[in-house]
């Protein structure tokens, strides 16, 4: 009779355990570290099939619980060290969801998962035998509530998945960028551009990424500087080498030339917007990176250029901004505009610094009410 009760007990906790880990696993590779899994599918894939996250999430979860309880029938960790089981399945989960910018490089398997594994698997083996010669022994006749065992099995896995956080990628902005990708594949530009919305930590690839949206959209000088702006005109462009989901040549190709060995960000789209036939992406390139690099005087020299005899009115809303900073600037240049708002907007932020004396108190509370604009930009920005 305590035989039969110790069973359907073990077999109670056991199937808490491996359903709790199949929960787990399920929505860690589906829904949190979805966006980087595609980024590797469609790296390497063939681009014959669409990826779907709950799909693969499907697969994953089940092979690896089946992996923790088929190991465990040579493991046997019972009652409240039922948990420790699903270690290599754990350690295998966060090794899968490791996935860095080494994908677009050519990066290998770095030696610290050969040493994790190692000590993990070692652990393993020195617990199954240790508790099975030891303590099981010691406690077989050793009443136990279903609680107290479902309470500490509990406590194993919060540490284990502490651990998968730990181990798997977590770096933001490349799971930002691998959403952003992920979005704008689906035809969602919306979404795309609100993944790190309100975050002011962003990688150049994001902004790159942004950037490019922003142009195909033809929405560039709307909007750019809604988002932070942290690397000048280079934050325009992703780096030469591939380092995100955003290639080079896919930036190139809407640009209508390549970047020259050596050439700068700001020489590169200079020439484009003196070539034979500029094309509106690259002409919201150049103005745009001429406002990044605070050129507001070329600026205005450029935009007379390319648009001839303009009217400032209908011009996208981070120009008008621009040329504003620079009717306020320059005693040689008197700005046209009936826009009427605008200039009581600016001189709305030329109040709010009027009344804080300390410069980080007058940046945040200017951050607050005009980050989004380029008067923002130009006044406090990197």
């Amino acid at each position: 009779m305590r035989n039969k009760e110790e069973k359907r007990l073990q077999k109670g906790v056991a199937l808490f355990c491996a359903t709790l880990f199949a929960l787990f696993s399920f929505f860690f590779v589906a829904v949190y570290q979805s966006p980087i899994i595609e980024a590797l599918y469609d790296h390497v894939a063939t681009g014959k099939l669409e990826y779907n996250g709950y799909l693969v999430a499907a697969v994953i979860s089940p092979l690896l619980t089946l992996l923790a309880v088929w190991l465990n029938r040579i493991a046997c960790f019972q009652r409240e060290w039922t948990a420790m089981a699903y270690l290599p399945s754990a350690l295998l989960l966060a090794f899968i969801t490791d996935i860095d910018r080494s994908i677009y490089t050519g990066g290998s398997l770095r030696t610290s998962w050969i040493v994790i594994f190692s000590v993990g698997l070692l652990l393993y083996v020195l617990l199954s035998f240790v508790l099975r010669r030891v303590l099981f022994e010691k406690i077989k006749d050793f009443a136990m509530s279903t609680n107290r065992m479902i309470w500490r099995n509990l406590i194993l896995f919060v540490l284990m998945f502490c651990l998968i956080g730990t181990l798997s990628n977590g770096e933001e902005n490349f799971k930002r960028e691998a959403l952003v990708a992920s979005r704008y594949k689906g035809g969602d530009a919306r979404g795309a551009l609100a993944v790190g919305y309100k975050s002011l930590d962003a990688s150049r690839e994001l902004s790159a990424m942004r950037a490019y949206i922003l142009a195909k959209e033809n929405e560039l000088g709307e909007h750019l500087f809604e988002y932070p702006q942290l690397y000048g005109a280079d934050g325009l462009l992703p780096f030469p080498h591939r380092t995100s989901a955003l290639s080079p040549d896919s930036v190139y190709m809407l640009l209508g030339d390549t970047i020259r060995e050596e050439e700068s960000s700001m020489d590169y789209l200079r020439r484009l917007a003196y070539a034979d036939t500029l094309g509106v992406a690259a002409r919201d390139y150049y103005l745009s990176a001429l406002l990044l690099d605070r050129q507001v005087i070329e600026f205005e020299a450029e935009l007379s250029r390319m648009y001839g005899a303009y009217s400032a009115d209908s011009l996208p809303k981070h120009y008008r901004e621009a040329l504003l900073v620079l009717s306020e600037f320059s005693d040689g240049y008197e700005l046209n505009l009936e826009d009427r708002e605008l200039f009581e907007e600016f001189e709305h932020l030329r109040a709010v610094e009027q009344q804080y004396e300390d410069a980080l108190v007058r940046n945040n509370y200017v951050r607050k009410e005009f980050g989004r604009t380029y008067w923002w930009y130009f006044l406090y920005g990197m």
